[in-house]
C-alpha cells in the first residue's frame, strides 16, 4: 500500500445504519450520542467475530472519537474496522464511519478486543483516526473543589447493556448535559449563539470507562470544568459519578468555536478563558 491508499478499502464492514431525524441535535446534525452508539456496536461486532460471547462495554478501556464531517437526517452510514499494524498504537482497533464514501468520524479503541482478526493497516495511513494530544494525561486529571456539578438523575434499565454496564451512549448523553450546563454558565448559551453566530462543534472526544456495577436506580451526577482554551480549540474535563462520588467514567472533550454561517473555526469567546478552572 502506498501513501495514497484509502484504509477503508481494506477494512471490514462492521455496521450499516442511517441517520434518523429524531437523532439530530439543535444544529440539525447527527448527535454525538449516536455516533458513539454506532462505534460501540461496531466494537462489539469486532469483539464477537470469532463467535465468542459479546463482552459489551467490557470490550473497551479507552476510546477516542475524532469528528471530521457533519451528518444530517437521512444519511446512510457505514462503519468499517481495521487494526493498527505498527508504532505505539499497534494492536488498537480503528473504526471508520463514512457516508456516501466520505469520512465523517473515526474511533480509536484500546485494547482492541477482537482486533487480531481485522486487516492490519500501517499507522502512517491512519493520521485522521489516531488520537491527537496527550489523551491519557487529560483523562488522568482529578476532581477539584471548583468543579461544576450537574445532577443527571437515576439510571434506568434501558441505560444499561446486556451485561448490566452503562451504555457508551448513556455516558456521552449524560456528560453532554453536564458540559452544556457548564458552558451555559460561562456564557456560551443559545442566546449568545443567536446574537453572534458563534457556536461550537466537537473535534475530539476521549472516554475511559470505569468498569464497576451501576444498577438501575443509581443516581448520577456529572463533574465538569473548562480545562483549557487555545487559539481555536477549547477543552472540557468531566467525570460521570454516582451521587456518592464513585467514578464511572472519565471524559475529555476538545471543541471548536465555529462561525456557523461561514462554517469556519474562530477564536473562542474570551469568557471561556475567564472560566478555566
Amino acid at each position: 500500500m502506498d501513501d495514497n491508499t484509502d484504509p477503508a478499502a481494506f477494512a471490514v464492514p462492521t455496521l450499516q445504519t442511517r441517520v434518523e431525524s429524531w437523532e439530530c441535535d439543535f444544529n440539525d446534525h447527527w448527535n454525538a450520542r449516536y455516533y458513539s452508539r454506532s462505534f460501540q456496536m461496531a466494537a462489539e461486532t469486532v469483539a464477537a467475530l470469532a463467535g465468542g460471547e459479546n463482552p459489551g462495554m467490557a470490550a473497551i478501556a479507552l476510546r477516542v472519537i475524532r469528528f471530521h464531517r457533519e451528518l444530517r437526517a437521512g444519511a446512510a452510514v457505514e462503519i468499517r474496522s481495521l487494526r493498527v499494524a505498527d508504532g505505539p498504537h499497534a494492536g488498537a482497533a480503528v473504526h471508520l464511519l463514512s457516508s456516501a464514501g466520505a469520512l465523517s468520524a473515526t474511533a480509536f479503541d484500546l485494547p482492541g478486543t477482537g482486533a487480531s482478526r481485522l486487516p492490519a493497516i500501517r499507522s502512517g495511513l491512519l493520521a485522521t483516526a489516531l488520537p491527537r494530544g496527550d489523551i491519557l494525561a487529560k483523562l488522568a486529571a482529578t476532581s477539584r473543589p471548583g468543579d461544576h456539578l450537574t445532577m443527571s438523575g437515576p439510571v434506568r434499565p434501558d441505560d444499561l447493556d446486556h451485561r448490566g454496564a452503562l451504555l457508551y451512549e448513556t455516558i456521552i448523553r449524560r456528560v453532554g448535559h453536564g458540559m452544556y450546563d457548564r458552558l451555559a454558565l460561562a456564557g456560551l448559551t443559545p442566546e449568545f449563539t443567536r446574537d453572534t453566530g458563534i457556536g461550537r462543534m466537537a473535534a475530539q472526544s476521549s472516554v475511559r470507562p470505569v468498569h464497576r456495577p451501576c444498577p438501575p436506580g443509581t443516581v448520577l451526577r456529572v463533574r465538569s470544568r473548562i480545562s483549557q482554551v487555545g487559539a481555536k480549540i477549547f477543552s472540557t474535563w468531566h467525570c460521570l459519578e454516582a451521587a456518592d462520588g464513585t467514578a464511572l467514567a472519565h471524559i475529555a472533550h476538545d471543541m471548536l468555536a465555529v462561525d456557523l454561517e461561514r462554517r469556519r473555526a474562530v477564536t473562542p469567546p474570551a469568557f471561556l478563558q475567564d472560566a478555566v478552572g
